[in-house]
């Protein structure tokens, strides 16, 4: 039913963009943005955001459709080809229907066809995906892309064509699918952390204690999410430097609340490390930071970067990152913002803390980190004002965060976004992004001292 289908969605995050039943087209997201019902394993091929509407047909793939759900799918076609310019032709071929009521086999999948094509595809021809839908008998499938209508939405073509008689039974069995779904046979958010490439890299010539375990106060990551019943009481403002990212929390955050938030920044980075080069490829990079955040549950856009351009002879680039954040962060966000850059700047050029922020967000000829500030609303919601930077330089420079720039010896780009956890959603994910993470992750946190 159209109801399972969309408790489905809700359930994995694998939401297309319309559902369709005999009676009714169902639209959950805009053509003009990307779906969410495809597997997309990073560094192959682009699924959810090649362009690709995606439409989920209420039914089951082994079996004929029904005529009035098929008639208003093609009807849904017709408008979706006149507003997006797609012609009518099969790319792939036309689907495969069902063999002996199980996957037929043989699909085509190819990587070039999707990309380089405009036109319909089923999800058996999506690159990377496992699904073989729609399963369209050779009529089926022809009556999609033939069928025409009036103005009004009437079918002027042949009607599709009509579903077996059923056979009579003594007792009628509810009928059950022969193709996984999507919660069951791993193609939602569950599928795509788990099949998600993360980064392991760290600084050389760290003490073995320091990769080992977490350094003293940051031992709340080790438990996020999972927390000891004192974890639940809220703390002082908090700072931790996070791979290539300054993160602060204002007072009244929990180590659970700090240690979600760690968590789900640091796969962020290192799932775009392993995917683009962070200092030369960093549109790409952020394009998969911000594809990783999404799926997580943090509510965000893709960024656009403006560069900036200096009056004076010479700046500092932690000052004008923060400064630049003031569009998109509170005053109590801000305060202890500033308090986390400065905690940072007084550690000395050897200190481990200060490695390893310089050794993840910066290279011999530029960098890419950003700074961050957490607070809870009023609501319980947890809301970031996050700042994203990169530069190019022409020398390389240990904490270069805090060295004095020359306008001509540095280029750098800046993104200020304010983004809201959805902290249900995360929760259904956090023992996923755990897992991927595994012990790795407090290798990349180390928690600031604070100004009282």
């Amino acid at each position: 039913t159209a109801q399972g289908a969309m408790d489905a969605f809700r359930r994995n995050r694998s939401d297309p963009h319309f559902t369709v039943d005999a009676t009714t087209i169902f639209q959950h997201i805009d053509t003009a943005e990307g779906a969410r019902a495809l597997r997309n394993d990073p560094g192959g091929a682009q699924t959810n955001r090649d362009s690709a509407v995606q439409i989920e047909l209420v039914g089951f793939a082994h079996l004929p459709k029904d005529s009035r759900a098929l008639t208003n799918l093609a009807r849904l076609c017709r408008w979706i080809e006149a507003q997006h310019d797609i012609p009518r032709k099969w790319p792939s071929g036309r689907p495969l229907p069902a063999k002996n009521g199980r996957d037929p086999g043989g699909h085509n999948r190819d990587a070039a066809t999707w990309d380089a094509n405009s036109g319909h595809f089923g999800h058996c021809h999506v690159p990377e995906n496992t699904h073989w839908d729609p399963a369209y008998s050779a009529a089926e499938a022809d009556f999609i892309l033939a069928a025409t209508f009036s103005d009004d939405g009437a079918l002027l073509s042949p009607a599709p064509p009509p579903r077996p008689a059923a056979k009579r039974a003594a007792k009628a069995a509810a009928t059950l699918s022969t193709m996984p779904d999507h919660g069951v046979n791993a193609i939602g958010i569950h599928a795509y952390l788990g099949d998600l490439p993360v980064q392991t890299l760290e600084p050389p010539g760290m003490p073995v204690a320091r990769r080992r375990a977490p350094a003293k106060g940051t031992g709340a990551v080790l438990r996020a999410g999972k927390p000891a019943k004192a974890g639940r009481q809220a703390a002082a403002a908090q700072a931790s430097v996070n791979a290539g990212s300054l993160m602060s929390f204002a007072a009244g955050l929990n180590e659970a609340e700090r240690g979600d938030v760690l968590y789900s920044l640091q796969l962020a980075q290192r799932a775009a490390s392993a995917a683009h080069d962070r200092y030369t490829n960093t549109q790409s990079w952020y394009q998969t930071y911000v594809e990783v955040l999404d799926n997580l549950g943090w509510t965000s856009s893709q960024m656009s970067f403006t560069h900036y351009d200096e009056d004076e002879s010479e700046f500092r680039m932690d000052e004008v990152a923060v400064d630049l954040l003031l569009a998109v962060a509170r005053r109590d966000q801000l305060a202890v913002l500033q308090q986390a850059v400065a905690a940072l700047g007084k550690l000395a050029e050897d200190d481990a803390t200060v490695r390893l922020f310089d050794f993840h967000a910066s290279s011999q000829a530029g960098g890419n980190f950003q700074l961050g500030a957490v607070q809870r609303e009023r609501n319980g919601g947890l809301t970031m004002a996050l700042g994203a930077y990169y530069f190019r330089a022409l020398d390389s420079r240990k904490r270069f965060l805090f060295s004095r720039w020359g306008s001509r010896q540095v280029n750098f780009w800046a993104c200020a976004q304010r983004l809201t956890l959805n902290a249900a959603l995360y929760g259904q994910l956090r023992d996923d992004v755990q897992a991927k993470l595994a012990a790795d992750a407090p290798r990349y946190i180390a928690s600031l001292k604070l100004a009282s």
